[in-house]
């Protein structure tokens, strides 16, 4: 194995340090006003925190909030992405297309875990989008759609998602929409059973070499 080779393979081994990143980590201001604009870099973020939109409500009460242009855009960037680890878009003005985009880089995103969506204006059609992706998506552990416009049929899809064996969803939030309660409070007793123990009637028995013979 050659030097250059040798230094590739030991930089892929290594563990991504931590850094949590808000907008101005990762968009310019370039004109001092908190409009930040030019592309997204989220590249070395691991955790990236755009709750609110473009700054706290106390900084700018004027605060502008990311629509669909904007996440369209960081949804290209997390096509592969190999280190963003979780993601709030919290508190936006982001609607079923800033979800189908979403949705689509998640096919291909093998790193992303916590995905946080709650309070913008999401419908059925993005709630399906993301429970026909999260599906096979090996590494989704905990999604929040709280707070958004999901009815009953976008629910029971997303309930059923998190039932699911074969789904890695763990922990689903879906309160605050136009879901029937009896759905929304299964959700929390799955997301509850999920780290609940095994009681002693849910351990398999090992049979001793004793019963055997």
């Amino acid at each position: 194995m050659g030097l250059l080779q040798l230094f590739t393979w030991l930089a892929l081994a290594m563990p991504v340090a931590s850094r949590w990143c808000q907008v101005e980590n990762v968009k310019a201001d370039v004109y001092q006003n908190y409009s930040f604009a030019g592309p997204w870099h989220i590249d070395g973020c691991t955790t990236l925190s755009l709750d609110h939109g473009y700054c706290a409500e106390l900084d700018c009460p004027w605060r502008i909030k990311f629509e669909d242009e904007a996440i369209v855009e960081l949804a290209d960037q997390l096509h592969g992405n190999s280190a963003l680890t979780a993601l709030s878009l919290a508190s936006n003005k982001m609607s079923n297309e800033g979800v189908l985009a979403l949705a689509e880089a998640l096919r291909d995103n093998e790193m992303l875990n916590d995905l946080n969506l709650a309070g913008n204006e999401i419908s059925d059609q993005g709630a399906l989008a993301l429970a026909d992706v999260l599906a096979s998506n090996a590494v989704c552990t905990t999604l929040n759609l709280e707070h958004n416009q999901i009815t009953d049929e976008g629910g029971r899809a997303l309930l059923e998602l998190l039932k699911s064996n074969e789904s890695a969803l763990e922990t689903l939030h879906i309160g605050n929409n136009q879901i029937s309660a009896d759905i929304v409070a299964e959700a929390e007793d799955q997301n509850q059973a999920a780290f609940r123990p095994p009681t002693r009637g849910d351990t398999p028995q090992i049979a001793s070499s004793r019963d055997e013979l």
